[in-house]
């Protein structure tokens, strides 16, 4: 009997020390990234600001082949393309969408600055594999403008591609410093949105989205949304910056686009 009462004993504690491990797991997320300004071979200048579109995507991983940590940061930089004109262009605020209950209808027409794609991939924070019970979570996102140097992103989608859940509450987005005269695209992820439920987590795997070139013109003056006033040679530098819930800050960048 002693051996037995011993044996279950080890058992317990080879177990218990198992489900530390697992506790204890520390996701190391990967990335890729990739961005697009065009039109091509018009750097610009801050005299003559060249308008263009943007384009970016990029894609999550895990060095474990585990579901990536939440991302509560992003920063956005494409070297010397600004977006400084915000005030000219109509404006929608994350609060006026949230306030509409979650619905960008009611958005000014010319507000409306962006859209794209997000594929997610929601996990119980015990099972950072994703492997029992984790589920895809296909959305929708909108770019607004809400003012100079402000903006909006609106996440939304048919429930039915993400685990019944639809439109979450949007949130605001700002212009701060970027790289060769630009600008950079920042936002922080509120908790409501990363953990939709308590003790779930949402992973972000993939996004593709695009800021279109818009021009308004003010009292004889044309003004871009996105202009360009200068590249790095004949390189367009672009590079992201994630930080994770679990404090892991890192750069990717494109090497591959051209000005």
């Amino acid at each position: 009997m002693r051996r037995f009462a011993m044996l279950a004993v080890a058992v317990v504690s080879v177990l218990a020390l198992t489900a530390v491990a697992i506790a204890q797991t520390k996701q190391e997320n990967t990335y890729k990234v990739q961005g697009l300004v065009t039109p091509k071979k018009k750097p610009g200048s801050t005299s003559k600001p060249v308008p263009v579109t943007v384009k970016f995507s990029y894609q999550v991983g895990e060095k474990s082949n585990l579901q990536p940590s939440a991302i509560d940061r992003y920063k956005i930089s494409f070297y010397g393309v600004r977006a400084v004109n915000g005030d000219k262009f109509p404006k929608c605020t994350a609060q006026q969408i949230s306030n509409a209950g979650n619905s960008d209808a009611g958005c000014p027409k010319g507000s409306l600055v962006g859209s794209g794609t997000i594929d997610n991939f929601v996990y119980a924070d015990s099972d950072p594999s994703g492997s029992q019970g984790g589920f895809k979570c296909a959305k929708k996102l909108n770019i607004y403008n809400s003012g100079k140097s402000k903006g909006a992103l609106f996440v939304y989608g048919d429930p039915a591609a993400c685990g019944g859940v639809g439109a979450l509450p949007a949130f605001p987005i700002s212009y701060v410093k970027g790289e060769g005269g630009g600008t950079a695209l920042q936002f922080d992820v509120p908790k409501t949105v990363l953990h939709p439920i308590a003790g779930l987590s949402v992973a972000v795997r993939n996004v593709s989205s695009t800021i279109k070139k818009l021009t308004v013109k003010k009292n004889g003056k044309v003004y871009a949304y996105y202009e360009s006033v200068k590249c790095s040679g004949k390189a367009r530098p672009v590079k992201v910056t994630f930080h994770t819930e679990a404090g892991q800050t890192s750069d990717a960048s494109d090497p591959t686009s051209r000005c």
